[in-house]
């Protein structure tokens, strides 16, 4: 007998492919949206993503001219 593993969370079959099981009060079970997310492809390059937000932000500083100059 073949069962779907349960969500430890919210007691609901999480299928072959990931789901958005909901939760008795209607709100979206968070470990189903963790592993949803656990799947998908990174948003930024590699490269990018290793960087911390210091240097990311000092990556961006260029010559000024990117934002209008406040008066």
């Amino acid at each position: 007998m073949s069962r779907d593993p349960l969500c430890i969370a919210c007691g609901r079959p999480t299928g072959p492919e990931p789901r958005l099981n909901q939760l008795p009060d209607g709100r979206t079970c968070p470990a189903c949206r963790d592993r949803l997310l656990d799947t998908l492809p990174p948003v930024l390059p590699s490269a990018l993503a290793e960087l911390s937000f210091e240097e990311w932000s000092d990556e961006g500083e260029g010559s000024g001219d990117d934002y209008p100059k406040s008066a």
